[in-house]
């Protein structure tokens, strides 16, 4: 019986070949910092360019059948602490007709995102010297879950389409009030312009009143703060638990944020390429309520310029109103980046860049030592055809954060507050690309 099985297996393996076509690879960039200074303390991290626990497992697979009209693609991580992770896309996807893809599951499509990444991006990314990452600084992705569709009706034009379903049944109106949609359109000889509409609704929220912390039992019903560590866990075998503090919060109205995004590349000078992003965020009763991030409106540029076979140069910058936003709002703010790639010649290369977030302010008054210039100098060396290591010196002034080495992490709360500090680190890069 089980030679039978195997046999099965072995013969549908075989036909499945036949017929369909399977690719997967992978890609990771893993930093070992062995000193770094918080602020306050020397420290050493294991992590990721974008913080978080080391990823030293990956796979992404791609199915597609031989006609090429019907496919499924999915990625899996795995971290160095062996924590299993979904990767960012789990999708299956149909062509019932030559210019429209219709798939279903999680995204993640960059096809209209506007990127313009060099520098610190791929080291420790000093994420308080920027409101915007390289990443979509210029246009957003797509990062959805739900039903999908692509049409390509002519040469040179994408239209993209999400409805964010999902297995929580959802009013037909609701799902259309968090759709994304968008285009490009590829200018032969000229460049390519991009747009898109996202959409985002939020239900009604109702007042809640604070409420101290307490411990109740199996039934819900408070009972006596435990004097000693014992009597807690009495409490909790018996059912009960430990309910924390709630903070007092207004009644809150439905509303929905509507961001429209544009953007222009020109490609059309050797060499050079030169992006222009735009956001306008319309919100429905902004002055209701209070919002913790609320760009009301982003400009963004950014450009890089070969210069020779071996010097790349790179700069970018966006400006933002109201990023943070009450009844009053906040002032501006714009963040500005520039970097430099050398081809130093036997697999090496050096980069380098700088960056700059303008201070915080809130109704004309400065946030203290809320702006910060974070810097990066650092030499890669090639290993092979996949794989390369690499270290760098990078800081942060101000106490900022430089990936997962956070301004004073190592200390107590209550020392946090001296935010004046050079936080740097030395990381070592291994990325590896199959």
């Amino acid at each position: 019986m089980k030679k039978t099985l195997i046999a099965v297996a072995a013969a549908a393996a075989l036909t499945t070949s036949a017929f369909a076509e399977l690719s997967f690879g992978t890609w990771t960039n893993s930093i070992f910092t062995p000193v770094a200074n918080d602020g306050l303390n020397t420290v050493s991290n294991m992590g990721m360019s974008w913080g978080g626990t080391a990823r030293t497992g990956a796979i992404d697979f791609h199915f597609k059948s031989e006609d090429e009209l019907a496919g499924m693609d999915f990625s899996y991580r795995t971290q160095a602490n062996n924590t299993p992770a979904a990767g960012d896309y789990s999708q299956i996807w149909v062509k019932p007709i030559d210019v429209l893809t219709l798939s279903y599951g999680k995204y993640d499509n960059n096809t209209l995102r506007g990127d313009i990444c060099y520098g610190a991006w791929n080291w420790l990314r000093p994420t308080s010297a920027w409101i915007e990452g390289d990443e979509g600084l210029l246009m957003s992705g797509n990062g959805k879950t739900g039903v999908q569709v692509e049409v390509t009706p002519v040469d040179g034009l994408y239209i993209q389409a999400v409805l964010p379903v999902d297995d929580k049944t959802t009013e037909t109106a609701d799902v259309f009030k968090n759709m994304q949609a968008g285009f490009a359109y590829n200018i032969e000889g000229v460049g390519k312009i991009k747009a898109q509409l996202i959409l985002k609704n939020t239900a009604k929220k109702e007042a809640v009143a604070a409420a101290a912390a307490k411990w109740v039992d199996k039934d819900g019903e408070t009972v006596a703060d435990p004097a000693d560590f014992t009597a807690a866990e009495a409490i909790k075998a018996a059912g009960g638990k430990y309910v924390a503090a709630v903070a007092a919060a207004e009644a809150q109205d439905a509303y929905l944020d509507k961001a429209i995004e544009a953007e222009f590349d020109l490609t059309s000078v050797e060499n050079l390429w030169v992006g222009v992003g735009f956001k306008m965020t319309m919100i429905d009763k902004m002055e209701d309520r209070k919002l913790q991030k609320s760009d009301k409106m982003k400009i963004a540029l950014g450009a890089t310029y070969q210069v020779s076979d071996e010097l790349k140069v790179s700069a970018s910058g966006a400006y933002f109103m109201y990023q943070k936003s009450g009844k009053e709002g906040a002032d501006p703010r714009f963040q500005a980046g520039a970097g430099v790639d050398y081809n130093l010649g036997d697999g090496m290369n050096l980069s380098a860049d700088v960056r700059y977030l303008s201070k915080a302010k809130v109704a004309d008054k400065e946030v203290e030592k809320s702006d910060h210039i974070a810097f990066s100098v650092g030499v890669t060396k090639g290993i092979g055809s996949n794989a390369m290591i690499g270290a760098a010196f990078q800081g942060t002034t101000n106490s900022g954060n430089l990936g997962g080495i956070e301004a004073n992490g190592s200390i107590k709360a209550d020392q946090t507050k001296k935010n004046d500090k050079l936080v740097w680190a030395v990381p070592v890069r291994v990325s590896m690309w199959f």
